[in-house]
């Protein structure tokens, strides 16, 4: 797997720095108002983005034999997703604090399992600065995305708190790279270079931009590796799967209730990143009872 996480690095290196040099020449990407380009970023996000957690449907699938199973799997992971939709708006606040603190912990859990050796610690402060990174360079921004999630006007000094966190979690992040052993020179080297990378991107691009960067090619594909897709089919089937996603999301979400892009992706991802991190419990629960 290292040999494709190695690939996937310089592929998303090369990238970073082709979308830095366009983002130079384009005041298009540097843009506070990302109205004109939301639907675009939703349709990315909803369908690039959510297909690696797409792949949950064939890990269900391979794990249980019985078709019984399989059904009963599916449903309990509906149901979960259903949930967190109601969940978030219920209480839009609520739902963001439950997607940050499972971003935490879920992007440095996934963006590193490739590295045995990484620690805890070392996994949470990515998972903290890939969550919150652009309130660094674009405090005001982030709290105009938060306010509006929530429907209500946060504290700035909220916001200062979290850059200052965030600032200490990069080094914090640093430091466990430089003293954890058993990570080779050459996997800490490309491993530091991906993250100051990303942070490079996150100064350069509007917070909704980076997210969608980010979200599909470093942590979306970084996942599909861990899963062990293997061919572009695979890759293209899962996108297609997400399509009844999208298409809920576009037609009932949006056209018939009326409910702004914005808070459309982020709920969907805060209802499916629910399902998504407690699908290894539902398949040991269903082995365990149906086995």
């Amino acid at each position: 797997m290292l040999n494709k996480v190695r690939i996937h690095q310089f592929f998303y290196l090369i990238l970073s720095f082709f979308v830095i040099l366009v983002t130079q020449r384009n005041a298009f990407f540097k843009i506070t108002d990302v109205d004109p380009s939301i639907a675009i970023l939703f349709l990315i996000i909803m369908s690039f983005g959510v297909s690696h957690g797409a792949a949950d449907s064939i890990i269900i699938w391979k794990t249980f034999t019985k078709i019984k199973i399989k059904v009963i799997a599916f449903l309990i992971y509906l149901l979960i997703v259903f949930l967190g939709l109601l969940l978030w708006f219920q209480s839009p606040i609520l739902g963001l604090i439950i997607l940050l603190l499972m971003s935490i912990i879920h992007f440095g859990q996934s963006d590193l399992s490739y590295l045995s050796q990484a620690s805890q610690s070392m996994k949470i402060s990515w998972g903290f600065v890939m969550t919150l990174l652009p309130v660094i360079f674009f405090e005001n921004d982030v709290k105009l995305i938060f306010d509006t999630l929530v429907n209500f006007n946060l504290n700035i000094a909220v916001f200062s708190s979290l850059r200052l966190i965030t600032f200490g979690f990069i080094g914090s992040f640093l430091f466990f790279v430089g003293i954890t052993k058993g990570i080779t020179k050459k996997d800490k080297f490309f491993l530091v270079l991906e993250f100051l990378t990303t942070i490079m991107m996150a100064s350069f691009l509007n917070p909704l931009y980076w997210f969608t960067f980010y979200f599909c090619f470093l942590h979306g594909l970084r996942a599909l590796i861990n899963i062990g897709i293997k061919s572009l089919r695979d890759f293209l089937f899962l996108i297609i799967f997400t399509l009844p996603v999208t298409f809920f999301s576009y037609f009932i979400l949006f056209e018939s209730l009326q409910i702004k892009y914005l808070s459309i992706i982020f709920s969907v991802l805060m209802a499916l990143t629910i399902s998504h991190m407690l699908l290894p419990s539902i398949n040991r629960s269903l082995l365990k009872t149906f086995d």
